[in-house]
């Protein structure tokens, strides 16, 4: 049994610690007032609804992608990619919790990605939603270039000196304009995106329009110049295409030269009217050629020349051409404009190349061409009288044709000249052409086709021309 004496002893040895406890009960009593519970609500708490939101990270995602990127719809927030495999498309929505980043893993913001790059994606397939989207680091470019030829036949095309195979779906774009590749032409500008030897995506970063030119039977035999670069002979219905901008443009026959200042603009047709050109008195000038080797041969418009002498040339454009057994025969364009001027022309000497012949001989050739200067011409078999013979008659082809089949109606023009309404055909050339279609109150469309050398025929056709906005 405790005594008042043990308390007694109890708090003299640790009184310290009782006062300690008592002011403490003191001050928090003293602060917060008498406890009083808090009455507890009759009515069960309402269920939460479920908004179907959910808040992603870069790191959440079920599928993955390297693939094209073909719409950015900003007002939308979404994004249209094209499958490199299967060639489809599917668009995915994006917003503050997508992460964007550039081929080095940095963060960049949307407005750094364009139409065109390559990018590997993660989204939710479920939800259509991306949540990462970073340029492909295996993938290349080749920004703003000219030097390119496209092969529409072996589906290639030559940047600089490598060649690209072409993708089955390649993505080609003008601004908002979705295009064939075969309606790039050679004086487009283009930006090249692809991966190891294929070009996935082609960006017209500088496009092409039209020139014709009215009221110009006066210059037709002549010579038309745009800018420093496009030189084409006058004839009677032509159709330029021509890399949009502006230009100074020089038409000149006989002596008469007409300098204008030219616009041209993408997708369009520009008209130059010459009928307002009075045709001047012819002016000559005295030009004296100096030819390396001096036994070259040298043709003006055409037409062998006496060098021995000066020769009196009208002014504006000349064609020359100066050849010699064993050099490599020069053609350019001589523009004349003084009273007196002169010309020197060296020729470079054919490489030659040594190998066999059938027999195991050893034979020389210069350039490749027949030794005959003959082309073969093919030829087709069989009675024309439509009786069987053992011995069929024999039917020599002049020249193997292209024909374009469609769009039916259309002025074709190839390489600029005109040759018919289609369905019409010209005289196949190896080599690559430029189509060019125009029809009355439709918008003109030019495409770039590829020839072969094979001795048969070829057809094309394309899609109906577009008609005009009002």
């Amino acid at each position: 049994m405790i005594s008042w004496s043990d308390i007694y002893n109890f708090i003299r040895k640790y009184w310290a610690y009782v006062l300690c406890m008592v002011m403490t009960i003191t001050c928090i009593s003293g602060c917060t007032g008498p406890f009083t519970p808090r009455p507890v609500s009759q009515n069960p708490p309402e269920p939460q609804q479920d908004t179907g939101f959910v808040l992603y990270g870069t790191y959440d995602y079920d599928s993955t992608d390297t693939a094209v990127l073909v719409d950015k719809n900003t007002e939308e927030g979404t994004l249209t990619f094209l499958n490199r495999e299967n060639h489809r498309r599917y668009t995915l929505g994006y917003d503050g919790t997508t992460g964007f980043y550039d081929r080095y893993n940095g963060l960049i913001s949307l407005s750094q990605i364009n139409v065109g790059d390559i990018l590997n994606v993660r989204f939710v397939k479920s939800k259509r939603h991306l949540t990462l989207a970073s340029l492909c680091p295996d993938a290349w470019t080749k920004p703003s270039t000219d030097q390119y030829v496209f092969d529409s036949v072996k589906k290639e095309v030559t940047i600089g000196s490598d060649i690209y195979k072409l993708a089955d779906d390649c993505f080609c774009y003008s601004g908002k304009e979705e295009l064939m590749y075969q309606e790039l032409n050679s004086v487009d500008v283009l930006t090249f995106h692809g991966i190891d030897s294929t070009v996935y995506s082609i960006n017209v970063d500088k496009g092409h329009g039209y020139l014709r030119l009215s009221g110009h039977e006066y210059f037709v035999g002549g010579w038309i110049e745009i800018g420093t670069k496009f030189i084409w002979k006058v004839t009677d219905d032509m159709l330029l295409t021509v890399p949009e901008g502006t230009y100074n443009v020089v038409v000149s026959a006989e002596g008469t030269m007409v300098d204008r200042s030219v616009t041209i603009k993408k997708g369009l047709e520009t008209v130059l009217d010459l009928s307002d050109v009075v045709p001047e008195v012819p002016k000559e000038g005295l030009v004296l050629f100096s030819l390396n080797p001096a036994d070259a041969t040298l043709y003006i418009d055409g037409e062998k020349a006496d060098t021995s002498a000066a020769i009196s040339l009208t002014y504006g454009l000349h064609q020359l051409m100066c050849t010699c057994e064993g050099y490599v025969t020069l053609t350019r364009y001589l523009s004349v404009g003084e009273e007196n001027a002169g010309v020197s022309i060296t020729l470079e000497k054919e490489k030659t190349e040594t190998k066999p012949d059938v027999s195991g001989n050893t034979s020389v050739s210069g350039n490749g061409s027949d030794v005959s200067g003959n082309s073969s011409t093919g030829s087709s078999q069989g009675d024309v009288s439509g009786n069987s013979s053992s011995e069929p008659n024999v039917t020599m082809v002049s020249y193997y044709r292209v024909y374009i089949n469609a769009p039916a109606g259309a002025e074709c023009y190839i390489d600029g000249n005109y040759v018919g309404v289609v369905p019409c055909y010209f005289k196949k050339t190896e080599g690559s052409h430029v189509v060019t279609l125009s029809s009355p109150g439709c918008n003109t469309r030019s495409y770039t086709i590829s020839v072969d050398n094979a001795l048969s025929d070829m057809s094309f056709s394309f899609t109906d021309l577009e008609p005009k906005n009002p």
